[in-house]
């Protein structure tokens, strides 16, 4: 049930399970190469009054998404209602508003054209039911109009189609379980797409030639093998068995390099994990809490949640358990993407559902944070932060 109030409940369950047993470790615990971190204090930027569900890049403009009504500027209030844009050089809000009803969960960029999705009925003004498309430099409001009975809550842009994932029955009247996809010529349903899932799925991520959808369902086309985690070809949503992860845990973020897939899991506690193109594990990292975000920059996996602290020896299996004493990171990590060591980084996050987007600028090697945080350290920063290049190196990482 969706909850009201500028800091509602993230859609995702709670995962505070104790870690208290152990599993096979990986065989040495691993040193982390030299990795050039970003500062761990955060730049000045506007904040918000509600969470920061969702965001996408554009060159110098962060677009952010989500159930606030307000950005903050300067402590004073200024409307922006679930949809906002900020100069990431400066950390200034941007004219850019249109204005959306209900929470926006999910952003994508396609072209000149902002992809949202999520809960509201309304788009500036205009119909548009959980589905519109917005332009980048004028807030216009796209033709882009369908019926989707359910909530949508994921969206991916690739091989010239839009997909949407979330917890819905149909679009337009028409069977599509959990799973649509849409041309971007013309905004139309791409009949030809046949993906589907029996449960919710809860993050699409395009990369190289495949769609990966990430979410609770435990098969994807009726397909053995593919639970929580498969691949699909965008051109007729097929699953490619090319790649099989045999993941346990619900999938809430996806990121990638040339050669890895990096996932953020809940689970008992939370994980992040590493996989090789084919599915096969690497190592997995375990936290106390859902990791619900994710994304990597200048050879360094950064991802957030609502954890409070990770294990310092990442393992060989998705299901181990922590038993040493675990360090303290509250909400928001760095990994070495080789081995699973984590690193130094820790710029000591706060809130109750912690971070819940994030987002990369290789240029101009900078992270930007969304969530429900208000501070990181004594550095207030309500619900939106970035964290940029140090002049001087950000130390080495360590354990």
């Amino acid at each position: 049930m969706l909850l009201t109030g500028s800091r509602q409940r993230p859609f995702w369950r709670l995962s505070l399970g104790l870690l208290l047993s152990g599993a096979l470790t990986l065989a040495a615990t691993p040193v982390a190469a030299a990795v050039p971190l970003i500062s761990a204090k955060p730049d000045r930027t506007v904040g918000f009054d509600g969470l920061v569900y969702a965001s996408a890049q554009v060159g110098t403009t962060v677009y952010l998404g989500g159930n606030f009504t307000h950005a903050i500027v300067d402590g004073k209030p200024v409307a922006r209602k679930r949809l906002a844009a900020v100069d990431t050089r400066t950390g200034q809000l941007l004219p850019w508003a249109p204005r959306s009803d209900g929470t926006v969960l999910a952003v994508t960029v396609a072209g000149s054209t902002l992809y949202v999705t999520g809960t509201f009925t309304t788009i500036a003004g205009l119909p548009r039911a959980g589905l519109a498309g917005i332009n980048l430099s004028t807030g216009n409001v796209g033709p882009l109009q369908h019926t989707i009975t359910g909530t949508p809550r994921a969206l991916a842009a690739t091989a010239g189609r839009l997909f949407v994932g979330g917890d819905f029955t149909k679009v337009d009247g028409r069977a599509a379980p959990n799973l649509a996809a849409f041309r971007l010529s013309d905004g139309a349903v791409d009949t030809g797409f046949r993906g589907s899932a029996n449960k919710k799925v809860q993050v699409l991520y395009a990369a190289g030639p495949r769609l990966y959808v990430g979410g609770y369902f435990t098969s994807l086309n009726n397909v053995t093998g593919t639970g929580r985690l498969a691949a699909l070809r965008p051109a007729d949503g097929q699953v490619d068995p090319q790649f099989r992860s045999a993941t346990p845990y619900p999938v809430y973020a996806l990121t990638a390099t040339a050669d890895r897939l990096f996932a953020a899991l809940a689970g008992p506690g939370g994980r992040v994990v590493a996989y090789q193109p084919n599915g096969t594990l690497m190592w997995s990292s375990v936290t106390d809490g859902d990791v619900q975000a994710i994304t990597y920059l200048n050879g360094a996996i950064y991802a957030g949640g609502h954890f409070t602290v990770v294990c310092p020896t990442p393992f060989a299996s998705a299901t181990a358990w922590c038993k040493v004493t675990k360090l303290d990171h509250p909400k928001l990590a760095a990994w070495d993407p080789a081995t699973g060591a984590v690193l130094a980084w820790n710029p000591q996050s706060n809130g109750k559902w912690g971070v819940l987007t994030l987002g990369a600028d290789p240029v101009r090697r900078t992270i930007t944070v969304g969530g429900d945080f208000t501070a990181f350290g004594t550095a207030a920063r309500l619900r939106f932060a970035k964290f940029g290049a140090c002049a001087y190196g950000c130390g080495q990482p360590g354990r």
